[in-house]
């Protein structure tokens, strides 16, 4: 199960997608992406180079819902993996990181293919494919804990956790400065799961998204906090949103 907006190294990708069996030592797994059945595994850096030094232009716009992303050197649209790519053979899933000395990525989830474009020059001496990808901006409020949608491929199952649309990049710097810790209660995922919790929380908008009124400027230290998935629940149980330390006074109150 790959979960939207939840951060997984490469290992922990492969570790979902072939359970018991060993991270293979080099190959296409420890590059810009890989094949999994009928799917296409992105790991894209943004704003920083890969681990071959090559530094591609990828772009996400969290507004809207768009990415830039490029291919390994001297890729084409008419090499087989593009040519499943593009006739949906092979489904894209990105992740992607900010800090190439991460190994963990934030999963974006499974876009869809806008356009792409052959022959676009990097450096001198490098050219490359470019692909615009986009999200489903549909579903403008749903639930806190998603919306689930199960999509099979192949022979593998998916399945996916839509959230309210969320700038990843506020997201990250909420987790860096508070940790995966609910600032609620004190649950960590990694203390009671182990390595399967690891990285993992619930980040919850202070002021709802559906009341913010169009888009502002969000804080990531003020306006967002990491909460554990009971405490989000609760938090948007009732028929107002509690603030969070209004939900830390009922927990301290039943501890």
């Amino acid at each position: 199960m790959l979960i939207v907006d939840s951060y997984y190294s490469r290992k922990e990708a492969w570790a979902i997608l072939n359970p018991g069996k060993l991270f293979p030592k080099g190959g296409n797994w420890t590059t810009g992406y890989v094949t999994h059945e009928s799917s296409l595994l992105i790991f894209a850096n943004i704003d920083a180079p890969g681990r071959t030094g090559h530094d591609f232009p990828n772009e996400y716009n969290y507004d809207s819902k768009t990415m830039f992303w490029y291919g390994k050197p001297n890729a084409h649209s008419q090499q087989p993996t593009f040519k499943k790519l593009f006739d949906g053979t092979l489904a894209p899933h990105v992740f992607v990181r900010w800090d190439n000395k991460n190994t963990s990525f934030l999963y974006l989830g499974r876009p869809l293919i806008n356009s792409f474009k052959d022959g676009i020059k990097i450096k001198e001496s490098l050219e490359t494919i470019k692909v615009v990808f986009e999200w489903n901006k549909g579903i403008s409020n749903p639930p806190p804990e998603g919306i689930i949608n199960g999509e099979s491929e192949g022979n593998h199952s998916f399945t996916i956790t839509n959230r309210y649309e969320r700038n990843p990049e506020l997201r990250a710097a909420c987790i860096e400065y508070f940790g995966v810790i609910c600032q609620v209660c004190g649950f960590n995922f990694e203390s009671a799961y182990g390595s399967l919790g690891k990285d993992y929380c619930h980040v919850h908008h202070i002021t709802p998204l559906s009341q913010m009124g169009g888009s502002r400027h969000v804080n990531p230290l003020t306006d967002l906090i990491p909460l554990c998935a009971n405490c989000h629940a609760m938090i948007h149980r009732g028929s107002t949103v509690l603030l969070p330390e209004d939900l830390k006074r009922v927990v301290n109150k039943h501890t």
